[in-house]
């Protein structure tokens, strides 16, 4: 039995959708478990938390910035081979490890481009290091395409399951499970689906299946759905967009 333990920091509100995102997995991959936290839980269940952590094989944080929390977090989990740390404090970040790729080095054969930004982890001055990460996270997925794949695959493999998670959704994180215990586990799933996109930036309606990258596509749309409210006032509700895509609206 493998096991991944994910913590979701600053998340509550996503903890039971990545629960049942989970369920989707072993679903389809009886040899896998998986242990999903809040960052609450370190505080109020730590000694649960612990256990799990203890015999992982895969540890995967997103947005744990408490420092208590952080420097708990540190001392159990250096011995899990797989770390995958997204959008979290820097003392946790820098704890990445799959296969091969670490944060902070500098894979030969990487594209100019993606070198001077895995760089920037290297420099000893936290906002370099903070400026290189965000931006790698912006461009590195649009560089995917560039990566060699012989040379740095475990790197493609952490753009690819951050391309998941940042899709967000119950079908991308499991997804997301997959590709780890396909790549790194051992274990067999199947064909993996790609990741379903959602724009960073749109506009959607209740009775429209899809999202509208303008408002004039979303105004022409509603003016032939409802021609007899064309005079009506237009209400507009400001959405983010985690809540839109794990369907929290």
């Amino acid at each position: 039995m493998k096991k991944i333990v994910l913590i979701a920091g600053f998340e509550s509100f996503n903890a039971e959708l990545y629960r049942i995102a989970a369920q989707l997995a072993i679903a389809r991959c009886p040899e896998l478990e998986i242990c999903v936290f809040s960052d609450r839980a370190i505080s109020n269940q730590p000694d649960t938390v612990a256990a799990a952590l203890e015999n992982a094989d895969v540890f995967f944080a997103s947005l744990v910035f408490d420092y208590d929390q952080v420097l708990w977090l540190r001392e159990r989990v250096q011995t899990i081979p797989i770390r995958l740390v997204f959008e979290s404090a820097l003392e946790l970040m820098s704890l990445t490890k799959i296969g091969a790729f670490k944060i902070g080095d500098k894979p030969k054969g990487m594209p100019k481009p993606v070198q001077f930004i895995l760089s920037k982890f290297s420099s000893g001055k936290e906002e370099d290091k903070l400026a290189g990460y965000i931006s790698f996270l912006k461009t590195g997925p649009k560089l995917l395409k560039f990566v060699p794949v012989q040379k740095v695959q475990d790197l493609r493999n952490w753009l690819i399951i951050y391309g998941y998670w940042n899709a967000g959704g119950t079908e991308n994180v499991s997804a997301m499970f997959w590709t780890i215990s396909t790549n790194y586990l051992g274990l067999s799933v199947g064909e993996i689906p790609p990741p379903i996109e959602t724009p960073n930036m749109g506009l959607l309606h209740p009775d429209y299946n899809g999202y509208f990258e303008s408002p004039k596509a979303y105004l022409d749309w509603y003016k032939t759905q409802y021609p007899n409210a064309v005079n009506h006032p237009v209400v507009g509700i400001l959405l983010y967009r985690k809540h839109v895509i794990t369907k929290q609206t």
